[in-house]
C-alpha cells in the first residue's frame, strides 16, 4: 500500500519546446520600442515645448544672409576711405608743393621790387649828385663769429660823367673800448680771415663786398667811409651810426 502511495504523488511530465532565437526577437522588439519611444519624445518636443522653431531658423538664416551683406558694404567702405586717404595725402602734397612755389615766386618779385627801389633811388640821387657818391653801407654778421663782420658798400657816379670812376675806399671804425674812444682803420680791422676790400672802379655804378674783423671788448658805434678818386677830385666822405648799418631794409 505505501508503494503505491508514493507512486501516486510524483508530478507529471511535462514536455516543452524551447525556441532559441525567441528572446533575441524579444530584445529586439523592445529595442525597436524603445527607439520608437524616443522619436515619438522627440517630435513631442519641437513640437509642443518649441511650436517656433521654423520660424527661427528663417530669422537665423536672414540674420546671417544680412551679415554677409553688412560685411561686404564694409569692404567697400574701407576701400573708400582708404582712396579718400590717398586723395587727401596727395591733395595735401600737392597744396604744399603750390605753396612752395608761391613762397619762391613771392621771394622773387620781392626781390626785383627791392632790385626797383635800387635802381630808382640810385637813379634819384644820381640826379641830385655832381660826380661820385657813397650809396649804401651795409653789414651783417659772417657765420658763428660774433666778431667778424661781412658788409657790402655801394658806390655811384652821375650817369652824366660817362667816364670810369676809379680810386681808392678807406674804412674805419669808431667806437668805445674799456671806457676809452677809439677808431680804428682798415689795418686794426683785418685779420687772418677777414678781406676788406679797398679798391674801385667802375662807370655807373659798383658794389663792394668783403669782411672786417673787430677786437675783443670793442663796442663799435659809426662807421666812416671815403673814395678818393685818382683823378685828383675830391674826396667823398660819408659817415653811417653802426645801427643803421645793420639795418636789414634798404634805406639809402
Amino acid at each position: 500500500m505505501s508503494k503505491l502511495t508514493a507512486r501516486r504523488k510524483q508530478p507529471p511530465l511535462v514536455v516543452t519546446r524551447v525556441d532559441p532565437g525567441l528572446a533575441r526577437r524579444k530584445r529586439a522588439v523592445l529595442l525597436v520600442v524603445w527607439l520608437l519611444s524616443l522619436a515619438l519624445l522627440y517630435v513631442a518636443c519641437r513640437t509642443w515645448l518649441t511650436p517656433g522653431i521654423g520660424t527661427m531658423q528663417t530669422e537665423l538664416d536672414n540674420l546671417r544672409q544680412t551679415h554677409g551683406l553688412l560685411e561686404t558694404e564694409l569692404s567697400i567702405s574701407r576701400d573708400q576711405v582708404s582712396n579718400q586717404k590717398r586723395a587727401r595725402e596727395m591733395a595735401e602734397q600737392a597744396l604744399e608743393d603750390l605753396r612752395q612755389v608761391l613762397t619762391q615766386r613771392q621771394d622773387e618779385v620781392a626781390s626785383l621790387r627791392a632790385d626797383v627801389s635800387f635802381y630808382q633811388r640810385l637813379i634819384e640821387g644820381g640826379a641830385q649828385q655832381a660826380g661820385q657818391w657813397i650809396h649804401q653801407f651795409k653789414l651783417s654778421r659772417d657765420g658763428d663769429s660774433g666778431n667778424m663782420y661781412r658788409y657790402r658798400l655801394t658806390l655811384a657816379q652821375n650817369l652824366k660823367r660817362g667816364r670810369s670812376a676809379e680810386g681808392r675806399i678807406e674804412l674805419a671804425v669808431t667806437g668805445s673800448r674799456n671806457g676809452a674812444l677809439e677808431k680804428l682803420d682798415l689795418g686794426a680791422l683785418t685779420g687772418a680771415d677777414a678781406t676788406p676790400v679797398t679798391e674801385y672802379s667802375f662807370k655807373y655804378f659798383q658794389q663792394l663786398e668783403g669782411t672786417i674783423l673787430l677786437p675783443d671788448a670793442f663796442e663799435p658805434s659809426a662807421i666812416e667811409l671815403a673814395m678818393r678818386p685818382k683823378d685828383g677830385a675830391s674826396t667823398v666822405r660819408r659817415e653811417f651810426t653802426w645801427t643803421e648799418a645793420n639795418q636789414k631794409d634798404e634805406d639809402s
